[in-house]
C-alpha cells in the first residue's frame, strides 16, 4: 500500500482514483484548516463526513456495484481539543466491498468528498490514508 495525501477545498471539493484491483484503504491523519475558534469548527464537524464512494465497473463501464461509507468527524474528537488536527486515526475504518468470486470487474473508482461541511474561503481538509 502505497501512502497518500489529498486536499479538498473549494476549488477541489473531491479526490479521485482509479485503480485495477479492489481498493483497501486504512486512515492516518486528518487536518481541517479554518481561523474558526474551536466552540464553531467543532459545531461545523460534528454533523460533517467524509465520503468514500468506491465504484467497480465491468468491461462496458457500466457499474457493478457503488458503495458510500461515511467517516464521520466526530469519531475523531472530543469537544475539549483545541485544534481540528487528528493524528494516528483509529476510528475511520473503511471496510472493502465484497463481490461474487465471478464478478466481471475490470476496474474500480474511489472518491473521497465532504458532506455536510461547506469550506469557506482559504479554508480546506487535508487526508492521509494508505491505499
Amino acid at each position: 500500500m502505497a501512502s497518500r495525501h489529498i486536499r479538498i477545498d473549494r476549488q477541489y471539493p473531491e479526490a479521485r482514483f482509479s485503480a485495477a484491483s479492489m481498493p483497501r484503504l486504512e486512515f492516518r491523519q486528518a487536518l481541517f484548516f479554518t481561523l474558526d475558534p474551536p466552540t464553531e469548527w467543532h459545531r461545523r464537524l460534528s454533523r460533517a463526513a467524509l465520503i468514500v464512494t468506491t465504484t467497480a465497473f465491468d468491461a462496458n463501464g457500466r457499474a457493478l456495484v457503488v458503495d458510500h461509507q461515511p467517516q464521520r468527524f466526530s469519531l475523531l474528537y472530543n469537544h475539549t481539543w483545541p485544534d481540528p488536527v487528528f493524528k494516528d486515526i483509529r476510528r475511520w475504518t473503511y471496510t472493502p466491498v465484497e463481490l461474487r468470486a465471478d464478478a466481471p470487474v475490470v476496474g474500480w473508482m474511489l472518491e473521497l468528498r465532504l458532506r455536510d461541511l461547506f469550506l469557506k474561503e482559504n479554508e480546506y481538509v487535508e487526508v492521509v490514508f494508505l491505499g
